[in-house]
């Protein structure tokens, strides 16, 4: 296998996913008092898809049956008892290979839980200019000849996206290609969860379980069979045209319903900018008297609940645990603690699905008590 020299790669754009997911919440938590953010959309390494150029057979396709952690099945009302397949991986036209749901799918379910198959140390970030990534290489090689027959052979079916003029050793375009981080300064490979296209109105939420050591996949609505299985690969509160550009870098054009739609470009940027400005006064001291700081908070409250509402239009559930959170602050300083219950169950409800003991769900499980004993 060619080996290549620790080269600078200028590639800022395509490991913007890597970078965000690996930052804390927009918020600092010592800064919060009783606002606690949670996790933040979970985007992969480069992309983690096939797409209609990669070199495999895509006449062929296969569906899992629910044993080991394939397939899981397990929802708060429904743990692992799914007799049937979940999904089978099959051609989509202009995608590649992909999940498609082989039965209709519960929201909350968890579709897929899966261990990196191999992990490496996250390569050197220059500021300003991108990863060096080419550092990889020999880490790559070295667990790659670590793993068996049908582990490497695993891997080599994966989609290796190159950019013109590529010259890079296969099995780093491979990683770079499908790669997903793993909460600790390192990158892993996840050859199921790679099968997974991308939406900018997923179905499916991804959550790396520092807990488990696993990537979860999980319904975030109800999913219809025959319908694909769907994760976000990037932020989304962003208009087309700028969605549209960092997914060049991951190898195709998106054409879902949301990059077809002006409205629904505008939309997502009045929801980036309330959903920052509603968290920027989440944790503002607002003087005056309690008259007056009622209504603020009652029209933070009213805001708060219309993102909401844009939010769930828009098929946004990777930002929905932030606006219940933010719903239930705005009410519960408004003196409305019965509402600002509510909504933070809606908020764990959603930790829930992907890990019941992550510190997401630990933590807004202790936010829900000290609502309920009026300490809030």
């Amino acid at each position: 296998m060619e080996r290549l020299s620790s080269v600078l790669l200028l590639l800022p754009i395509l490991f913007y996913g890597l970078a965000q997911a690996c930052q804390p919440s927009a918020l600092n938590p010592d800064k919060l008092g009783n606002l606690y953010t949670g996790r933040q959309a979970q985007f992969p390494f480069a992309f983690a898809s096939d797409t209609a150029n990669c070199n495999q057979d895509h006449e062929e396709s296969y569906s899992f049956a629910s044993q080991n952690h394939e397939n899981v099945a397990s929802s708060p009302d429904e743990l692992q008892d799914i007799p049937t397949p979940l999904y089978s991986i099959q051609p989509i036209p202009s995608k590649g290979l992909g999940l498609i749901a082989l039965r209709p799918i519960p929201a909350g379910t968890k579709i897929l839980i899966e261990s990196p198959l191999l992990t490496v140390s996250m390569p050197e970030m220059v500021e300003g200019q991108g990863f060096r990534i080419n550092d990889m290489v020999s880490e790559i090689d070295q667990k790659f000849d670590l793993l068996s027959p049908a582990q490497q052979k695993e891997v080599k079916d994966l989609h290796d996206h190159r950019f013109p003029g590529d010259n890079q050793s296969r099995l780093l375009t491979i990683f770079r290609s499908n790669a997903y981080n793993t909460g600790d300064n390192h990158v892993g490979l996840f050859p199921k969860t790679a099968r997974i296209n991308h939406s900018c109105r997923p179905n499916c939420g991804n959550f790396w379980s520092e807990r488990s050591e696993e990537r979860v996949i999980y319904a975030q609505r109800e999913i219809e069979e025959g319908e694909e299985i769907t994760v976000s690969y990037i932020p989304l509160l962003k208009a087309v045209k700028e969605r549209q550009a960092r997914l060049q870098q991951y190898g195709f054009v998106c054409d879902c319903a949301a990059c077809q739609s002006e409205e629904s470009s505008k939309k997502r940027v009045k929801i980036g900018d309330l959903l920052d400005e509603l968290e920027a006064k989440a944790v503002k001291s607002f003087g005056g008297g309690e008259k007056k700081k009622k209504e603020i908070y009652g029209r933070l409250t009213g805001k708060a609940e219309k993102l909401v509402g844009m939010m769930e239009e828009e098929v946004l559930g990777d930002y929905l645990a932030r606006a219940f959170r933010l719903a239930s602050v705005f009410n519960s300083r408004r003196g409305n603690s019965n509402v600002a219950t509510e909504w933070a169950k809606k908020e764990l409800e959603l930790h829930q699905w992907a890990d019941m003991q992550s510190a997401e769900t630990l933590a807004t499980t202790k936010y829900l008590e000290k609502l309920k004993a009026g300490q809030q």
